[in-house]
Order: structure tokens, then C-alpha cells, then sequence
């Protein structure tokens, strides 16, 4: 057994706490963009990124220097789309393709947003997200849509992706609306130093895991073996091809050989009711 990819080999001690899915005023959030970002610094977010329908949100970085505000948009054609770090929006009538291709020539990070919404669970169809490529990943949790028809979750898709051999990362998603939710949801980046480039560099290569309670203080490979420990985790699990879970462990570590793994390795851990985190996989060879 041979890794291909592990998203942790490089390990810092800074982890940055945020959302990137938030919407204000502008469109059809709570809040104008500022007042926003101020209920993200009371959370204690270290980053947010403003994602409007169709309409980027400019907020003075001066106001803010205790958070990261990433400039991003929900590029809301048919299917939603979500851009972050790009200063301007694209029009509907460019193939699903070209508006990733374009967010990813101008520095952006691409994730296809909450494929299980709706009452078919298909606002993404598994056609789409098996040939479109070099998008970053998908929402595999997404708050807003606990309050609508379809699933918050999207832990089979991605699953499908990964068996097919897809190399995409799951995000965990506000899709913040009503300022109830902040704090819902979050991903958890493991970056060299507090700074939009390092971010964006976590964010784009795998070095976070999401979470909506459940905090991991480790994740290490070494060795054939996975590791994670968490500080509330009450059961973690090893899951591999096509979603089966090889493994459990009833408590807050674990250690996994990945031996037993094929294509690919991820954790999922279980919290107190409704709390969980997820990692993001080690590609396997």
C-alpha cells in the first residue's frame, strides 16, 4: 500500500476557523456585508467569505483586521456554484465548465454547492460532478438546506466521486442567510501563518477538515497508519470504497491502519447528537 496524496504531510500549529458560504443584504442574507462580518468576529471566525447571488460584496479589509473577509459569489445559474476569492461575477450563459475554468485561471476556489438539495436530491446530478473537472470540491455539508427539501448532507456523492477515483475535498457549509446560523458550520484549515495566500493554499490542497461541532486536534499519516484525535468526539470511524466503514472506534482517538483501505482513506467523527468532523482523504495507491 502506497500513498498518493496525503493533504497532511505538511503539519503546522495554526488552525484558522471559517465559513465560506455567506450571504448578506446584497442578496437575500439578514445583514449588510459589514454587520455580517462583525456577527462572523463575535463567533470567534478567523476567515468568512461573502458570497452573494450573482453580486460580489466589497468590505474595507482595514475594518477588519481580525478576521480574513474573502470576496467570493454564488455563481447562481441552474446549478449553484460557489467562487471565492474572484472580484467578479460571470455571466449564466457560460457551460458549467468554462465558469470553473475561469474562477481557477483567476486564483479562486471552486466548490459545486449542496448537490443534495431539492426534492429529488439532485440539484447536482452524479453525471455533472463526474465529468466536470478541476473544481475543488463539493459542499458534503450544507446548514441552510436543514430548513429546506433535500439533504444537508451529500456524504454518498462524494463517496461516488472518490470510488470513481475524483480527487475533490468536502466542504462544510453555513450557506449562511439568518445570522442564527453562524457557527453551524465550519472548516478548520491547518495553515504556516495567519494570511489570505496561506488560506487559500490550505483551503485548495485538502490541509483542513470540516466540521459542524465535533474539533480534531490531530491528523497524521505516518507509517501506513491514520491517526486522529479529537477533543469531543465520541466515535470515530475509518471509511473507505464506495463509503463502507472499516472501522469504528469507540472514543476520542484512534489510530488506523490503512492496509486495509483501498483507493482511498477518510475519518468521520461522531459527536455528542448531531455533531460531526470530517476529513478530508488520503489517496491511496
Amino acid at each position: 500500500m502506497l500513498i498518493a496524496d496525503n493533504p497532511y504531510a505538511q503539519r503546522y500549529p495554526l488552525w484558522l476557523k471559517g465559513n465560506l458560504h455567506t450571504h448578506t443584504a446584497l442578496s437575500d442574507g439578514e445583514l449588510p456585508p459589514e454587520e455580517t462580518v462583525q456577527a462572523c468576529v463575535r463567533r470567534g471566525y478567523d476567515y468568512v467569505a461573502l458570497s452573494d447571488h450573482d453580486v460580489i460584496a466589497a468590505v474595507p479589509e482595514e475594518h477588519f483586521p481580525q478576521i480574513i473577509v474573502l470576496s467570493g459569489v454564488e455563481h447562481s445559474a441552474q446549478q449553484h456554484i460557489l467562487r471565492v476569492n474572484v472580484l467578479s461575477t460571470l455571466p449564466h450563459d457560460l457551460s458549467y465548465q468554462s465558469v470553473i475554468d475561469l474562477t481557477v485561471q483567476a486564483g479562486g476556489l471552486v466548490i459545486l454547492n449542496h448537490p443534495n438539495w431539492g426534492e429529488n436530491y439532485d440539484h447536482w446530478r452524479d453525471s455533472q460532478l463526474s465529468t466536470l473537472e478541476r473544481y475543488h470540491g463539493i459542499e458534503i455539508y450544507n446548514n441552510v438546506i436543514e430548513y429546506l427539501e433535500g439533504s444537508a448532507y451529500a456524504l454518498d456523492r462524494w463517496d461516488r466521486l472518490l470510488s470513481q477515483g475524483k480527487r475533490v475535498w468536502g466542504y462544510a457549509n453555513e450557506d449562511t442567510h439568518r445570522i442564527f446560523q453562524i457557527g453551524s458550520a465550519w472548516n478548520m484549515v491547518n495553515v504556516r501563518e495567519r494570511s489570505r495566500e496561506a488560506l487559500l493554499e490550505g483551503l485548495k490542497t485538502g490541509r483542513f477538515y470540516a466540521s459542524r461541532g465535533v474539533i480534531l486536534e490531530e491528523i497524521a499519516v505516518e507509517d501506513g497508519y491514520l491517526r486522529v484525535r479529537s477533543a469531543n468526539a465520541k466515535e470515530l470511524r475509518l471509511i473507505s470504497l464506495n463509503g463502507e466503514v472499516l472501522e469504528r472506534v469507540t472514543g476520542s482517538a484512534a489510530t488506523f491502519s490503512l492496509s486495509q483501505a483501498r483507493v482511498y482513506a477518510r475519518v468521520e467523527a461522531i459527536g455528542e447528537g448531531s455533531a460531526r468532523a470530517w476529513t478530508q482523504p488520503v489517496f491511496l495507491e
